[in-house]
């Protein structure tokens, strides 16, 4: 439903770049981004799964892979994205891990080595999902969101506040 619903967003198709992020932590943006990343491998399209939770990241874990080489290396080294990209048990599908945590995530994710391993991304996958830390208490949403073709909340149902929701949203459209 939402592969259909992204593709149909505009004249010229869905967004080849998505940006996961929810209000709060815990709300199910890794699982969401793995789930419909696999629609879209499954559905014939060639995607990479990209791990810029650079605080508390977990799609190795979704992925059951290690975390030992990833995003955070390419942002701080001249390694090749090719390098850090992993195959997955799904066909079509692909994923760069977060890598050790940095003490500086948010300059890291506004640097100029994050847009280029995007436009590069956008070159070879037909789809590029970003699974994002939460928006409230961070700046790092807001900069992943301006580099991406579209940002999608997740919400947890009974779970995620009404108001943090309201917040987050207001934060990401600058007003």
């Amino acid at each position: 439903s939402l592969r259909t619903t992204l593709a149909f967003t505009s004249a010229g198709g869905g967004p080849k770049t998505l940006h996961f992020t929810s209000a709060a932590p815990g709300e199910g943006k890794s699982v969401a981004t793995f789930s419909t990343a696999m629609a879209f491998a499954r559905g014939g399209a060639k995607v990479l799964c990209i791990d810029a939770d650079l605080r508390n990241p977990s799609l190795h874990r979704v992925f059951d892979v290690p975390n030992d080489q990833g995003l955070s290396n390419f942002l701080v080294s001249d390694i090749q994205p090719a390098e850090l990209t992993r195959d997955t048990a799904v066909d079509g599908l692909y994923l760069i891990t977060s890598g050790p945590l940095p003490p500086n995530p948010v300059e890291l994710l506004a640097s100029g080595r994050m847009v280029e391993l995007l436009r590069l991304a956008e070159l070879r996958f037909d789809f590029v999902f970003v699974d994002g830390p939460p928006v409230l208490g961070l700046a790092d949403a807001l900069v992943i969101s301006m580099m991406t073709g579209a940002t999608l909340f997740i919400i947890e149902p009974g779970k995620t506040r009404k108001g943090a929701l309201a917040d987050s949203v207001k934060r990401m459209r600058g007003s």
